[in-house]
């Protein structure tokens, strides 16, 4: 029996012993359909941090399970009676209160809708980027200030948008799906 080696793909042809070692090695390694399966998974590669960089923000929060709790930590945090960090450590529901509410770098989508929409909003301008042509869109909510109370399944957020990056080129600013 012949086997023969093409790019880690094992074929049986009757042949030579020496081949058919070449077979089972790569067989071991890898099945027919491993090769394929990387080609079917879907993976979006726009979002791929070598090539492109992707609409994200850091935020942290503070979760409450009422509006007027979430009023009164606001108040106190506008005075300056309290630092955000210590706020949310004091105050949070979330697991988050361990971090001082930090959420880390997250990507449109993994937040609920509601978070989202402040985090990411953005609004037209109604000026056009001369070398790109692409419209030119600004976020709705500032950085380093406390937005909320705002309310989610979850109970009501005080949030505070630290970084947000939202490339010129973000096609889903156009479609208004940020």
């Amino acid at each position: 029996m012949i086997s023969l080696c093409l790019t880690s793909l094992a074929f049986s042809i009757p042949s030579t012993p020496m081949l058919l070692r070449c077979s089972r090695a790569a067989s071991s390694r890898m099945g027919l359909f491993d090769q394929f399966k990387k080609a079917f998974d879907n993976q979006d590669y726009s979002k791929s941090p070598a090539q492109y960089e992707q609409t994200n923000a850091r935020a942290s929060h503070i979760l409450v399970s009422s509006e007027q709790q979430a009023l009164d930590i606001k108040a106190e945090l506008d005075s300056g009676a309290i630092e955000f960090s210590e706020a949310a450590i004091k105050f949070s529901t979330c697991a988050s209160a361990d971090r001082g509410g930090k959420l880390g770098k997250f990507t449109p989508g993994r937040m609920v809708k509601e978070f989202d929409d402040v985090v990411f909003s953005v609004e037209d301008t109604g000026e056009i980027n001369m070398g790109t042509m692409a419209n030119i869109y600004k976020p709705v909510y500032d950085l380093g200030v406390v937005h909320g109370p705002v309310a989610t399944k979850f109970g009501y957020h005080l949030i505070l948008i630290e970084t947000r990056n939202i490339p010129d080129f973000d096609f889903r600013a156009k479609e208004g799906a940020l």
